[in-house]
């Protein structure tokens, strides 16, 4: 998830997320890749590796591209090349279920009370919409999604990683877990928690259950500069009926914000109901 300090746009929004692709349908050989290799892979699925890194997300090696989507080397391998749609809302072809499910998510004790009330926002969100899923805090940390605090590095060049996001939903209907928040973000031993962080904490559970970034394919529609594309990454990028036909100004599912407090739009709540 990122966060544009130098972008001055007239959009009325946007959400920086975090786009971490996970796809375990396959069984793929693994091999390892060289740095260029790596680039070359990113670059053939529609990446823009103008800022790619070796980092690492909760504990785990791999790479950062775009400044906000964490890859490792298994997923680099595992995905398809990219092909080319429109700016619509999106989901991945893995969604959460059965039907009627229940989803227990933990947020980390020591996020303080602010955000232990942004994260009971962004869960009364999703069930206010009356889904075929819901929500519910949970006080153990083997939770079906889990919230956590790390120390995520800034984007070369500029830019706040907020946060990220383990993935999608498995090819078995189970939600990704977990989510990342910049702990000097939404953590901090001084200062306040931004407006952002139910919309944030929103944002990333959409991945989890299933959601693409509504600019995946037009990143430079909230985040600015040159034009990127994060591809099918080999997850799906299904359009949802009934939603807008280009990128949505508030969506909480735009790749970046501008951090101010983002609740479900009218094609937000329309994605969501078809889906779920």
């Amino acid at each position: 998830m990122k966060r544009n300090h130098f972008l001055k746009f007239a959009l009325s929004a946007a959400m920086v997320v975090v786009f971490f692709v996970s796809c375990e349908t396959e069984s793929v050989e693994e091999t390892e890749l060289t740095s260029t290799e790596v680039r070359a892979k990113l670059e053939s699925l529609g990446f823009n590796t103008d800022n790619l890194m070796e980092d690492s997300l909760n504990g785990v090696s791999g790479y950062t591209v775009e400044g906000d989507i964490f890859l490792t080397e298994k997923q680099i391998n595992e995905m398809a090349p990219a092909n080319g749609v429109g700016t619509e809302h999106y989901r991945t072809s893995n969604i959460v279920g059965p039907t009627g499910r229940v989803i227990n998510v933990y947020m980390d004790a020591d996020f303080n009370s602010t955000m232990q009330a942004a994260f009971d926002d962004a869960l009364g969100r999703y069930n206010a919409l009356g889904l075929d899923i819901t929500f519910q805090r949970s006080s153990s940390a083997n939770s079906d999604i889990e919230v956590l605090s790390q120390r995520l590095k800034k984007v070369r060049g500029g830019g706040t990683i907020l946060g990220r996001s383990a993935g999608f939903p498995d090819a078995s209907g189970n939600p990704a877990s977990p989510i990342v928040l910049n702990s000097t973000v939404y953590n901090p031993r001084r200062g306040g928690i931004p407006a952002d962080a139910a919309t944030v904490i929103a944002h990333e559970i959409g991945h989890a259950i299933g959601f693409r970034h509504t600019d995946f394919d037009q990143r430079q529609y909230s985040c600015g500069g040159s034009a990127a594309d994060e591809g099918q990454a080999g997850v799906g990028a299904i359009y949802i009926p009934g939603t807008p036909s280009g990128p949505e100004a508030g969506s909480w599912m735009l790749s970046c914000s501008n951090g101010t407090d983002r609740p479900f739009t009218g094609g937000d709540q329309t994605a969501l109901t078809e889906v779920y």
